[in-house]
């Protein structure tokens, strides 16, 4: 099968053109025009019937061109928006905000390409905002092209949903688009070095194996879909000497095995589980290797064969009509889109959202586990409860009056300045240590928001954010019910053993006195706690989970 790089070859015709209006709200485009320069489109930009938009930023000046609404492409239309090679200050901008989202739609047989410019998805200085999700809708065999464009990564996020015959081609994008979704018969073709972005694999009805690429420590070669490697999916993919980051999403009636090879410098792929009509449960989803069988509802289940997933690695989203029960975990988002519910226990839920809108009213309830979700927000008649959790940068918010949000007990922690994605997170372990998305400060409560904080407490000792180096101490069984037995990687010479509540309430204390330690933690309540080795040197954490 040749590839779709050279298949598809993308030619405009820039003959006939005629200024376009900026600054003059909603703009449709049903001839030939070009904008030269700077423009800000103060609404929604819409082009039909095979007419181009040429957007020529190619000037030595840093243009801007600003969409401040949704874009909309019908009936072979084109946007092109191109600066020159090389540039680095010539911006794309579709001006985003939480109460103003934003979408691009492309239909029958249109194209947007962007070639050598930043794509953002707000205006103004991003240093203290927090990050913007953004969707682009592809159908009905239109095209995205990407020529050595980009994306500020923290501070954007688009998410690219390819349906029906759509076909994105990539070369050397950087994050743009952010998150690939390739379902139905659309394609992907990606390439060059200096791609990243990932690429999400959607299985619905379909009994299959997927045989994950060998090495994806370096940009790789790999094809798979419509019977190459073995995948009998309508869609199909290629990245051609490139970086792309790996993702399944299975639907209820998928059954899959995924086969890896586990090597310890590769996180091969994130799994995302959908759940409908029905009672499960999940319990101890962690990181590293995998072997293991996982429900993803009643009718289908996942086999993960030497697996090494990353620490950003589970994502939960339920559909309808689901009960869903969640256990001693490390899980990246939970979302419930119908009227269904969530229980959590104990568990660590990190770096993307919490969100109950299930049309019809939703209840989720999160219960002595640890938070840093980007985002907390209850729509369509729903609640969310959190009790005796702690939580860290996110922020909190309802969008109708009926939802609402209740946080009793627990604490409120600071998201310390200068947090990148470098230093978000343990790789190794999935624990954050800050939260990229969201501006340094205590959780935020957005307007309009429903909210009700019962004994929320804004002063308590932040144990994660004291840790100085982590070492590798072992501790087992965890979770526990009456001993744990603590290894010490080195002798534990002047060392001393701390057990702290989440709250940083000291409870048990001795010294070390050998590299092997038991501990008696039968009358601790059943928790989450924090287990501290101490010397002049280091100060060494793990969490423990107390049944």
């Amino acid at each position: 099968m040749k590839s779709l790089l050279f298949v598809l070859t993308l030619m405009l015709t820039v003959e006939q053109y005629i200024s376009a209006q900026c600054n003059s709200g909603s703009h449709t485009v049903t001839t030939n025009e070009v904008i030269t320069g700077s423009c800000i489109i103060t609404g929604d930009l819409t082009i039909l019937n095979g007419a181009t938009l040429n957007v020529d930023l190619t000037s030595p000046a840093a243009d801007t061109f600003v969409v401040r609404g949704n874009i909309l492409l019908l009936g072979n239309a084109v946007l092109w928006v191109h600066a020159a090679p090389g540039s680095t200050g010539e911006q794309f901008i579709v001006s985003n905000s939480f109460n103003n989202q934003r979408v691009i739609t492309t239909k029958d047989s249109s194209r947007i390409q962007l070639e050598y410019v930043e794509f953002r998805t707000q205006e103004g200085d991003l240093t203290n905002a927090a990050s913007i999700y953004m969707n682009y809708n592809a159908e009905n065999s239109s095209i995205f092209y990407v020529n050595k464009s980009w994306l500020d990564s923290e501070k954007a996020w688009l998410l690219f949903n390819l349906k029906n015959k759509s076909t994105l081609i990539g070369y050397e994008p950087n994050h743009l688009p952010t998150e690939i979704y390739l379902q139905d018969t659309a394609q992907v073709a990606l390439h060059g070095p200096n791609t990243k972005t990932g690429m999400w694999f959607t299985f619905e009805s379909i009994t299959d194996t997927l045989n994950l690429p060998a090495d994806q420590s370096q940009p790789f070669t790999w094809k798979i879909g419509r019977g190459v490697g073995g995948l009998n999916t309508q869609w199909y993919f290629e990245a051609d000497t490139a970086q792309v980051g790996l993702g399944v999403q299975m639907f209820p009636t998928a059954k899959m095995v995924i086969n890896g090879v586990g090597t310890p410098s590769t996180k091969e792929v994130t799994v995302a589980l959908l759940f409908a009509n029905g009672t499960d449960t999940l319990q101890n989803l962690t990181t590293g290797i995998q072997n293991t069988t996982v429900a993803t509802g009643i009718n289908g289940s996942v086999k993960l064969n030497n697996v090494n997933l990353g620490p950003i690695a589970w994502q939960l989203y339920v559909l309808m009509n689901e009960n869903l029960y969640i256990k001693n975990s490390v899980v990246n988002e939970i979302g419930i889109a119908g009227p269904s519910s969530v229980v959590v226990d104990s568990s660590l839920l990190q770096l993307a959202l919490l969100a109950a809108v299930g049309v019809g009213g939703s209840t989720m309830t999160v219960n002595n586990s640890e938070i840093w979700n980007q985002g907390i927000t209850a729509s369509n008649n729903s609640t969310i409860i959190l009790n005796d959790c702690n939580v860290y940068g996110s922020w909190f918010s309802t969008t109708d009056a009926p939802s609402h949000i209740t946080v009793n007990n627990g604490c409120f922690f600071q998201n310390p300045a200068g947090c990148t994605m470098n230093t978000a997170l343990n790789w190794t372990t999935g624990q954050p240590y800050c939260n990229p998305f969201i501006p340094s400060g205590f959780p935020q409560i957005l307007t309009p928001a429903s909210i009700t904080l019962n004994g929320v407490n804004s002063n308590c000792v932040n144990v994660i954010n004291k840790i100085e180096n982590i070492r590798g101490i072992t501790i087992y069984p965890n979770p526990a019910t009456n001993k744990i037995t603590i290894e010490l990687p080195q002798p534990a010479k002047e060392s001393t053993l701390i057990i702290c509540s989440i709250n940083g309430q000291e409870l048990i204390k001795q010294q070390a006195t050998s590299c092997r330690l038991q501990v008696d933690i039968s009358n601790l309540p059943s928790g989450i706690y924090f287990v501290k080795v101490v010397n002049d040197k280091t100060v060494e954490v793990k969490k423990i989970i107390k049944e």
